[in-house]
């Protein structure tokens, strides 16, 4: 199962990492956000080519008796937040001392970097997906399937300016997008929440915010994703912001 926190979207894209691409081109590119739900974010990895068995459900809270109602086979762990002057400093902070002290990152972590506006709950549900391609056996001419052949041992920059063009992700996206309980808003509105995953990959737990300048290791999971990206949500998200998660 996908346990998730939330989902929403923003164009909170790195100012820094945009000069090195197309900026004329990606300006333009913008996405209707999906909204916060289950069942749109499952309708949209349907559509990609999500089989049968797998699932985004709700998780209520972060209290050890509601974390157990969440089913077992974990494979990823989405977060909602708002993009605030706290968490922007975090990140700065964040940033500089893993420049300065180096970090581990698996050669198997599939990580895209953001370059299409709004389009973050989607980035993080190809993150969920593509993280755990071997386990849910995605077929080589679904959406989803194409589009990880077609990124395969591409940057995260190459990756994420490929999305711009991946016609069928974009697709399934927008429709998601258009049938959610509430109005879709602009695929240029400015949103000022944000939306990114966790996943296990070689024994520890990864954060991928295609904002950020590259992935995080949060270290070991101990065989516990839920469990630990629950732990580093607290300390990296709502103890550093704490009016701001929802």
């Amino acid at each position: 199962m996908l346990p998730w926190l939330s989902v929403c979207c923003s164009d909170t894209r790195d100012s820094a990492d945009m000069a090195e691409v197309d900026t004329e081109k990606m300006r333009k590119v913008h996405w209707v956000p999906l909204e916060s739900n289950p069942d749109m974010l499952n309708d949209f990895a349907r559509k990609v080519g999500l089989p049968d068995g797998f699932e985004f459900v709700d998780v209520f809270g972060t209290d050890p008796e509601l974390l157990m109602m969440v089913p077992e086979h974990r494979l990823a762990v989405t977060l909602l937040f708002k993009s605030t002057d706290n968490i922007r400093k975090f990140k700065q902070a964040q940033k500089e001392q893993i420049e300065s002290g180096g970090q581990t990152v698996s050669a198997d972590l599939v990580y895209l970097k953001q370059y299409v506006g709004n389009a973050c709950g989607t980035i993080a549900c190809i993150h969920s997906l593509a993280n755990n391609a071997e386990a849910m056996g995605f077929s080589p001419e679904s959406p989803i399937g194409k589009y990880l052949s077609s990124i395969r041992g591409k940057s995260p920059q190459d990756a994420g300016l490929a999305l711009a063009d991946a016609a069928d992700l974009h697709a399934a996206s927008e429709a998601s997008a258009s049938g959610g309980q509430t109005e879709a808003p602009e695929a240029d509105a400015d949103i000022d929440a944000h939306f990114i995953c966790f996943i296990e990959k070689g024994g520890d737990l990864y954060e991928l915010d295609g904002n950020k300048a590259f992935p995080i290791n949060h270290g070991p999971t101990g065989g516990d994703l839920l469990g630990t990206a629950v732990k580093s949500i607290k300390e990296k998200f709502m103890d550093k912001d704490p009016e701001n998660i929802s």
